[in-house]
C-alpha cells in the first residue's frame, strides 16, 4: 500500500496526525524561545543593575561624608569653635565631596 492510497483511505487520520505534529513543534519552539533570554533583555537588565548599584553606592558615600561632617561639627562645638588645621582641611574636603555627590554634573 502506497502513501497516497493511505491518505485516500483515511484522510482524517492523516490530517489529525499532521495537525498534532505541527502543534507539538510550534509549542516546543515557543517554549524554547520563552526559556532563553534574549540578548537585548540581558543587556537592559545589566544596565539597570549597574544604575542601581551606582545610585546605592553614591547614597552610601553621601551618608558617610555627612557622618564625618557631623563628627567634625561636634568636635568644633566642643573645642569652642576651633578646629585643628588638619580637621579644618578635612571639613572643607568633606563639604566639597558632599557638593559633588549632590550634583555630580558640577565635577
Amino acid at each position: 500500500m502506497t502513501m497516497l492510497e493511505k491518505v485516500k483511505e483515511n484522510p482524517w487520520k492523516v490530517f489529525i496526525g499532521s495537525t498534532g505534529s505541527i502543534i507539538a513543534i510550534v509549542g516546543a519552539l515557543f517554549t524554547l524561545d520563552a526559556r532563553y533570554a534574549h540578548a537585548a533583555d540581558v543587556e537592559r537588565n545589566k544596565i539597570e543593575t549597574q544604575k542601581i548599584i551606582r545610585e546605592t553606592s553614591n547614597l552610601l558615600r553621601k551618608q558617610m561624608v555627612e557622618d564625618k561632617l557631623f563628627e567634625l561639627d561636634i568636635k568644633e562645638a566642643q573645642a569652642n569653635g576651633r578646629l585643628s588645621p588638619i580637621d579644618s582641611a578635612l571639613k572643607e574636603r568633606y563639604k566639597r565631596q558632599l557638593r559633588e555627590l549632590r550634583d555630580p554634573k558640577e565635577k
